[in-house]
């Protein structure tokens, strides 16, 4: 059976439950208690609520340990009971099977994961032979761990109800594996009090709180294996964080993850990072990097579907046939950085700009002016601004294609002012290119231009198509996808003056220039005749134009 059969049975079901007035936490309780009863768990280890009635037929259920039963549920069956409320979301296998590659699970180690969800991380490590334990502090996930556990032959006492923050520490693991709470806060003050990151503080993360509750619950050596927001390993507000960590552990391996990565399992757009730690003493060598961009499924999509390439399972088997300090190659999603060497983020150490060694190149702070001019038009209310937004930038060709009339006195806060033949630079989400030469797109707009905060001003110091060319290539993005920023990276406004690109001799800048503003020139127009063409036919139809208007209007635009 499919998995797209299997949800098709699981929510049949749930429609039936529903049909007998079982809904919501009450139905799902039901389905975990006819599951135990059939799985044979002792009954205290049955979830609390009612019994399912037999009209709602939930034997019919196929039992098989060949599907993520537990995943399916977790990521479409009652979604009104897996909301994430505390920071958590289905982890999906392939990256389950990519991080216990990565932890190097061996038979007989202890493996404990504190945050274990359906217990996917404890499934697939024990399926390595190793010994597992798992803490949940979600009663309703605790029951689907337990089944999840005795499906796969693995002890449900495994796992029990705790909070990790407020939890005594009973023992110390080989291996920890997880996928803890993204970015809750913490203010609970017996939870604060257990954590030296927590000194002094009313209010913190549970990601930090998590890294320091792991390092304290793993044997001397002990490795650490979780996926984090990949903030903690890029923004600067974290760099006391990552200090602490160097202190305490080895690293052994960090995998950066694409936007979205969560999108299918029910999750945020979060970025993520999978960061391998080893708790010191331990022996210094080579470690691991790389980004996984395409994960085998399409991250943009609320509903998984798989697609190519599948990186996560390209990994996995470079994995197994790579030699620790191997030498990367070119097309390699991976490379070893030798022992004593730093860095927290692969997309800055990995950084090809793409531009070839024998090329001559520059940067666009030598070819240009790069500001953040503000201005706040409330302060003069009657003068009238030309308003040139993020989406009014054809992303394709780099030009202004839309724009409005606005008086200062319909602005609130502050815009970033720019003058025709002045290029913008969006700095959110630069792998969307909204970079754009500034048009107005009809001659009849004020002269005044003022757009989103979120635009950096680059005035060409000469040949401003050119500039426009180098500041929209691959080459810029390449070197931008380090962008601080967990769900909405951002360019500073600093780092884009050190952009490196291709530089071609001064005749060749110069025909390049005059062929692309030739172009947007003539595109203009047309645009131009499109929108006159479309409002007199709008005329027409409100009965301002006769027949006869409307021919003579149109003939005069194509004079």
């Amino acid at each position: 059976m499919s998995a797209e059969a299997f949800a098709s049975e699981l929510r049949a079901a749930e429609d039936r439950l529903r049909a007998h007035g079982l809904t919501g936490r009450r139905a799902y309780a039901s389905l975990c208690r006819s599951l135990a009863q059939r799985l044979d768990l002792p009954p205290e280890l049955w979830l609390d609520g009612p019994d399912a009635p037999p009209q709602a037929r939930l034997e019919s259920i196929p039992m098989t340990g060949e599907l993520d039963f537990f995943g399916l549920a977790y990521e479409r069956f009652f979604p009104e009971v897996f909301k994430a409320e505390r920071g958590q979301f289905f982890t999906p296998q392939p990256l389950v099977e990519l991080m216990v590659d990565l932890a190097r699970v061996r038979p007989g180690e202890t493996v404990l994961d504190p945050t274990c969800g359906s217990g996917t991380f404890l499934v697939i490590a024990g399926s390595r032979g190793a010994d597992v334990d798992g803490i949940e502090v979600d009663p309703e996930l605790v029951a689907l761990c337990r089944l999840n556990l005795k499906l796969h032959g693995l002890n449900p006492r495994s796992v029990r109800h705790a909070d990790l923050f407020r939890d005594e520490e009973d023992g110390r693991w080989d291996v920890i594996l997880a996928n803890p709470p993204f970015s809750v806060d913490i203010t609970h003050p017996d939870a604060l009090r257990r954590f030296s990151l927590a000194e002094g503080r009313a209010r913190v993360s549970s990601d930090e709180l998590f890294l320091e509750a792991a390092w304290r619950r793993l044997k001397p050596g002990g490795r650490l294996c979780a996926v984090l927001p990949r903030s903690i390993l890029a923004n600067q507000s974290h760099a006391a964080l990552r200090e602490w960590l160097e202190a305490r552990f080895i690293r052994r391996a960090i995998i950066t993850l694409p936007e979205g990565l969560f999108r299918p399992f029910g999750g945020a757009a979060a970025r993520a990072g999978v960061l391998v730690l080893q708790k010191r003493p331990a022996a210094i060598q080579p470690w691991l990097m790389a980004h996984v961009s395409h994960p085998g499924f399409d991250p943009t999509r609320k509903v998984f579907r798989r697609t190519e390439p599948d990186q996560l399972g390209q990994l996995r088997l470079a994995l197994r046939s790579a030699k620790p300090g191997a030498p990367t190659e070119e097309g390699d999603l991976h490379m070893w950085v030798p022992g004593d060497q730093g860095g927290w983020l692969p997309e800055a150490m990995l950084i090809r700009t793409g531009i070839g060694e024998d090329v001559p190149r520059t940067t666009l702070g030598e070819l240009a002016t790069i500001d953040t001019p503000r201005v706040r038009p409330s302060e003069d209310p009657t003068d009238m601004y030309t308003e040139v937004d993020l989406a009014d930038v054809d992303k394709q060709t780099g030009e202004v294609t839309a724009a409005r009339a606005r008086k200062g006195g319909e602005f609130s806060g502050t815009k970033t002012c720019f003058s025709e033949g002045d290029i913008v630079f969006g700095r959110i989400r630069p792998n969307l290119n909204n970079v754009a030469l500034v048009r107005r797109p009809d001659p009849r707009l004020p002269e005044l231009l003022c757009g989103s905060s979120e635009w950096v001003r680059i005035a060409p110091h000469r040949v401003a198509g050119f500039v426009l060319v180098a500041a929209r290539s691959s080459f810029v993005r390449a070197q931008l996808a380090a962008t601080e920023g967990q769900t909405r990276p951002r360019v500073r406004a600093s780092e884009i003056p050190t952009l490196e690109v291709p530089l071609p001799p001064a005749d060749v800048q110069v025909r390049m220039d005059a062929m692309i503003q030739g172009a947007i020139e003539q595109r203009l127009a047309a645009r131009q005749v499109l929108d006159a063409v479309r409002d007199l036919y709008e005329a027409y139809g409100r009965g301002e134009l006769d027949a006869g208007a409307l021919m003579q209007a149109l003939e005069g635009l194509e004079s």
